[in-house]
């Protein structure tokens, strides 16, 4: 069918084949996947009033929204910049912790307790010296900052099916937005009792849980396959932009004094969160045959695009899924990426402030600089896995495996290298930029291959996975607790690393072994009376 222009008009013209019509939802109207655009009909030929409903001469794409910003950008792009700050807010909450503590607690310098670590630099300074609230050991402080991990491993399963099943929007948004009103509880809560903060954090992290599972549900229904690995990992790069921007403003407001020190970290990042959410609520959509403003072009794309399963008329296939290698290997690789990342995450900048004795003000921009590094390889590697994928130049299993190995080998280098830097601090923090940069490998790859093999179920699959590399978040702070109490020397963090690198290789080569990226044949089962008999 092609449209030409008379007397101002569109009128149509058959081109002797008939296009395939499918239903259009939101909008109660037979439309055509191939057609370019819908906009400005004034006149429909005989045929077409046929197969269309009347009510739809009332659904003509709307024009008033042209004066809202950004409107011409397409929805899923747009949905996906959104997502992308709530993923910021997400981490600004979770590693704000990580910085605040080294101004909260006494180093074990302070408390005369032993510390092997390098020179520190004297500078002419006229700022008083530090003052700190707390005089929790290290052990101590490993359950304080494991304490979220906890609560986090509760919620990730129930989370991908409550949002596969009743929609992704209010249980992502809703995610971030608990969390947020409990962050701004965190300074009370710790000058109560550590205790009580524990608790906190546990409650942050259940509400946190359901975030990554939900969004990845959010993906399956808005992203087509070719752009899953630019889109998805190009929105939770905000995770790295939250380090990356949390770190050194936390350290800037902490040293300033601002809102009482250390409770700034908390106050602020609670505030933006509670802010995020407002605009969620009017931007995010469950799919795209829900959102009033998305064109009919990019309706029509999506549609033909994207597999979809009607939620209510799906089984969840526990049994297909427990029988699955590729997520085996996608669970295991999953657990070991994560102990380097939250240990890395949670534990980087005591090792900035104890052992190298970086100040506040370094250690917050320093500690930014390896997210830096891991959200520039997220784009440049997503982008080129894409281009190599929509030319079927490699197979996505050789692809994501390729990956797998390639950021293993950087990490697990550069982490081994890092104890041998000694107290030359120039390298050891390029080693530790080189070793998170290279986990930018993973993330727009094995992290996310659940969509390769089963986008329908990725919201539940992430869960799982999710779940259960959640485990190291607990786990990776409170090793660490166990090997630096009485013992901060540069011996005790050369085996933290040490094991770091070879748990990671040892999920590297799980994943290579177990994975196969080809969709799931359970993926497309889609009706009550075809539940999965395997």
């Amino acid at each position: 069918m092609r449209a030409r222009q008379l007397n101002g008009n569109l009128s149509y013209e058959s081109d002797g084949e008939q296009e395939p019509l499918i239903y259009n939802e939101s909008s109660s109207a037979v439309v055509n996947p191939s057609e370019d655009s819908m906009v400005g009909i004034n006149t429909i030929d005989d045929r077409e009033r046929e197969t269309e409903p009347l009510l739809d001469i009332n659904k003509v794409e709307p024009l008033s929204t042209s004066f809202l910003p950004c409107s011409n950008v397409p929805k899923r792009y747009t949905l996906a910049i959104w997502a992308f700050f709530g993923f910021f807010c997400l981490y600004s909450m979770r590693v704000n912790l990580s910085v605040a503590i080294v101004a909260m607690v006494a180093p074990q310098s302070a408390l005369n307790q032993s510390v092997q670590a390098c020179p520190v630099v004297h500078e002419n300074s006229t700022k008083p010296p530090p003052t700190y609230e707390f005089d929790w050991e290290p052990s101590k402080q490993g359950l304080v900052l494991g304490a979220f991990f906890y609560g986090y491993i509760v919620t990730q399963i129930i989370g991908g099916m409550l949002a596969e099943r009743f929609g992704a929007k209010w249980i992502f948004g809703g995610s971030i937005f608990i969390s947020s009103i409990l962050t701004l509880l965190t300074p009370v809560a710790a000058r109560v009792d550590y205790r009580l903060l524990i608790a906190i954090r546990v409650l942050i992290g259940m509400a946190s849980g359901p975030a990554f599972p939900s969004a990845a549900a959010l993906w399956g229904k808005w992203i087509p396959a070719a752009e899953r690995s630019t889109v998805p990992p190009a929105a939770q790069t905000g995770t790295s932009i939250g380090i990356i921007f949390t770190t050194p403003l936390v350290s800037i407001m902490v040293e300033d004094g601002f809102l009482g020190g250390w409770p700034s970290a908390f106050y602020v990042f609670g505030a933006i969160s509670c802010i995020w959410f407002i605009g969620w609520c009017f931007f995010g959509f469950n799919s795209p045959n829900v959102h009033p403003r998305i064109s009919k072009k990019e309706l029509n794309f999506l549609n033909k695009e994207i597999i979809s399963n009607p939620p209510k008329h799906r089984y969840t296939p526990w049994k297909a899924m427990a029988c699955c290698p590729s997520l085996y290997g996608i669970a295991i690789n999953h657990v070991c990426f994560n102990f380097i990342y939250y240990t890395l995450l949670t534990s980087l900048p005591t090792y900035f402030a104890t052992i190298l004795n970086f100040n506040l003000h370094q250690n917050g921009f320093i500690f930014a600089l390896p997210y830096a590094a891991q959200f520039i390889t997220i784009i440049i590697v997503g982008q080129m896995v894409d281009r190599i994928r929509a030319r079927k130049i490699l197979s996505i299993t050789v692809l994501r495996k390729a990956q797998a190995i390639i950021g293993t080998l950087g990490t697990c280098a550069f982490l081994v290298a890092i104890g041998y830097m000694g107290c030359d601090h120039t390298t050891a923090v390029i080693c530790c930029i080189l070793a998170v940069g290279f986990l930018g490998f993973q993330t727009c790859g094995p992290i996310i291959s659940h969509l390769d093999i089963a986008s329908n179920y990725a919201g539940t699959l992430v869960g799982i996975t999710n779940m259960l590399a959640t485990i190291p978040g607990f786990v990776g702070p409170y090793v660490v607790g166990a090997i630096t109490n009485n013992n901060q020397t540069i011996a005790a963090w050369r085996l933290i690393f040490n094991i770091s690198a070879g748990i990671g290789a040892f999920g590297c080569l799980a994943y290579c072994i177990l994975f196969n990226g080809e969709e799931q044949p359970w993926n497309r089962v889609d009706h009550k009376d075809e539940a999965i008999n395997t």
